[in-house]
């Protein structure tokens, strides 16, 4: 599935999923270079945490 990067830190990244959703997945699963603003596919049978609740970056 698409996704795209919303954020990245030294072990996370958080990617909004076409369908809405968000999920944080680990940096060594992420396309080499990759960086805020990509768009990234996804595998579904990645094991990760996905919620369906906005994140506020910036407040």
């Amino acid at each position: 599935m698409l996704g795209t990067i919303l954020d990245i830190n030294k072990t996370d990244a958080f990617i909004n999923l076409q369908d809405g959703t968000t999920m944080d997945i680990s940096i060594s699963k992420l396309p080499r270079n990759s960086k805020i603003g990509d768009t990234i596919n996804i595998p579904i049978d990645t094991p990760t945490s996905i919620n369906n609740k906005s994140i506020k970056f910036f407040i």
